[in-house]
């Protein structure tokens, strides 16, 4: 049994702060490459089903491919992050996912409100401010990071740490295979 969670990968943001993460965010330490969270917990991966897997393509294919840009950096009380802009379309996406799927784990005691964000540095109290400042110098001197996703991934960490479990292509209604 190993937990799963939904994700846009968002590898536009790693030359900017994948060493960081390397160094300072747990789940890049196990494989997890720049994402935004869309569920976590998403199931336990003996839940996932053809007939769940069919429901996550059905959902996304709805669903327009993300444009955005990562053009601030934010703090959560242990947490550095950076903010994509708009987050209209990755709010939606991910409300209508949980929506889809009412049997994942619910964390909304934990995390009532849901921010998209990229994590860079997590459990970081201490030196919080100069991560801070060092992700802002970093984004000032490169400028905001374009990003487009067009893939909802759905992660499952294993003893090896993270892998793809299943993409389910955004936009897919309305196109070819």
């Amino acid at each position: 049994m190993s937990r799963t969670l939904l994700a846009l990968m968002v590898p536009e943001a790693e030359p900017l702060v994948g060493d960081l993460r390397a160094r300072l965010d747990p789940a890049a330490k196990k494989g997890l490459g720049a994402h935004i969270t869309l569920v976590y917990p998403f199931l336990d991966t003996e839940h996932i089903t053809p007939a769940i897997e069919e429901r996550l393509r059905t959902v996304a294919a709805v669903r327009q491919p993300l444009s955005f840009h990562l053009d601030s950096v934010r703090t959560f009380p242990s947490t550095v992050w950076l903010a994509p802009s708009p987050v209209e379309a990755i709010a939606s996406l991910a409300a209508a996912l949980r929506l889809a799927f009412p049997e994942s784990p619910r964390r909304d005691r934990e995390f009532p409100d849901y921010v998209p964000h990229v994590s860079v540095a997590r459990d970081v109290r201490r030196d919080r401010d100069a991560i801070v400042a060092t992700v802002q110098e970093r984004l000032h001197a490169h400028g905001p990071v374009s990003c487009v996703v067009r893939q909802v991934h759905a992660m499952e960490r294993g003893p090896d740490g993270w892998k793809t479990r299943l993409i389910a292509e955004l936009g897919r209604c309305g196109r070819p295979p």
